[in-house]
């Protein structure tokens, strides 16, 4: 991709932290376009060569997946074609950051590849097929990868599986071998956006609440334990009102709120 540097740097350079997440990227340039470019830029976008100039310009901005749905719904790309792309960039990517952030912003060309990778594999959370999955899961297992590649394939594999691969996840995750390689805080987002999302499905909703409880009884960080258990608690009157829960709160000297 060797456009991604010169698009990257005149002024898509949002990975910095000091960056409000408010700012106007290019991905909400491209998610409002005016109805009437909409049609012409369908067109340019069934072009391989031209899908991929497009996905360059946008890989360079933040999105998120409610944004990458909506930018290909509005330009009718279609899956197969998008992640074909994406698994290119995370391909290319990878080989320049060997998984890991850079500390810094030199040299410039790794960290700008971290930046595509991430978004990359933002990205496939909307696109992901089997093939796709199997690359998701394998980066957010891999406890030798940076933990930002991982929990962004974690995230993305969740929001792109079925019902048994999101109780078999949340389940796996949650668990001691697991648990213990992620930034808790990470996960447990992850955790709360899978309980969110079944909200027709009482089981895997059943199976969130009895993988999180059974982790937050493990949970030694009196922090971490706290605001995973005030996510639960307000979306689980189970949860709220069990004896497991007031043994944990006894444990941390926590009056339950």
């Amino acid at each position: 991709m060797k456009k991604m540097g010169i698009v990257f740097m005149t002024g898509l350079c949002l990975v910095s932290s000091d960056i409000s997440a408010s700012v106007f990227t290019i991905v909400d340039v491209y998610a409002e376009t005016p109805e009437q470019r909409i049609e012409p830029m369908r067109e340019e976008m069934r072009d391989e060569k031209k899908l991929r100039e497009h996905m360059e310009k946008l890989l360079g901005g933040r999105t998120t997946p409610e944004r990458s749905e909506t930018i290909m719904r509005k330009f009718d790309v279609s899956k197969d074609a998008m992640r074909s792309i994406l698994l290119d960039v995370i391909r290319e990517s990878s080989v320049k950051t060997k998984w890991e952030m850079p500390q810094q912003r030199k040299p410039e060309d790794i960290f700008i590849a971290s930046h595509y990778l991430c978004e990359a594999i933002t990205w496939l959370g909307v696109c992901a097929d089997a093939e796709g999955k199997r690359l998701l899961m394998g980066i957010a297992e891999d406890s030798a990868k940076d933990k930002e590649f991982r929990f962004r394939a974690l995230d993305s594999y969740v929001r792109c599986a079925d019902v048994q691969e999101t109780r078999d996840t949340i389940t796996r995750f949650l668990a001691d071998d697991m648990r213990a390689t992620f930034h808790p805080p990470d996960l447990h987002y992850i955790v709360m956006w899978a309980y969110d999302k079944a909200k027709d499905d009482a089981q895997t909703r059943e199976v969130i609440v009895t993988a999180m409880s059974t982790a937050l009884l493990k949970e030694a960080n009196s922090i971490y334990f706290a605001d995973a258990d005030k996510l639960l608690a307000e979306r689980s009157t189970e949860y709220a009102e069990s004896p497991q829960r007031k043994a944990t709160l006894d444990r941390m000297n926590k009056p339950p709120e």
